[in-house]
């Protein structure tokens, strides 16, 4: 019986050992030539844009370091913007320019990028959908398209985790 029993828990721990082998989450940070590569290539991903100095962008990073291990198998594309020179041209405008080159590849994959932390699900090398900014107590981003300029009082919010699995669930 003692034998019938250890081989039944050795099955099990097997069993269960071979369930749970899909990869940690990833977060890979890219540049913008890599981010045009991927673009160039067609390839569907989720990327987060942030700059240094962002509170937002600083406490959305520990949300995802705090929980990342419950979402195993996603991956999320960083990009950091703080070297792109972005700027209004007009205090009112609410699109940005530059001329730097790697801001210009940011810029014309997202034409109404503005705000940080801001997250795009490509696919086909297209950014389709955007969630911009983060609330550090709902643990949400706002949804917005990628044709416009976010307007906040019309946004829906999506849950941060929820928003990045919808990017990768095709």
């Amino acid at each position: 019986m003692k034998k019938f029993l250890s081989c039944l828990s050795l099955c099990c721990l097997i069993l269960l050992s071979g369930c749970s082998s899909q990869e940690a989450f990833q977060e890979v940070e890219i540049d913008a030539k890599e981010l045009q590569e991927k673009l160039d290539d067609k390839e569907d991903f989720v990327v987060i844009v942030e700059r240094e100095g962002c509170s937002y962008c600083e406490a959305l990073d520990a949300y995802i370091e705090e929980t990342k291990q419950e979402h195993a198998g996603l991956v999320l594309y960083k990009l950091d913007s703080t070297d792109f020179d972005l700027k209004r041209e007009k205090e009112e405008d609410m699109t940005l320019v530059t001329t730097n080159e790697d801001g210009q590849i940011l810029l014309k994959m997202a034409p109404y990028f503005l705000y940080t932390p801001s997250l795009y699900i490509v696919e086909d090398g297209k950014a389709i959908q955007a969630g911009i900014g983060y609330n550090d107590l709902t643990h949400e981003v706002s949804l917005w398209d990628v044709d416009s300029t976010i307007d906040f009082n019309q946004a829906e919010p999506q849950d941060f985790w929820s928003f990045v699995e919808n990017g990768q669930a095709k």
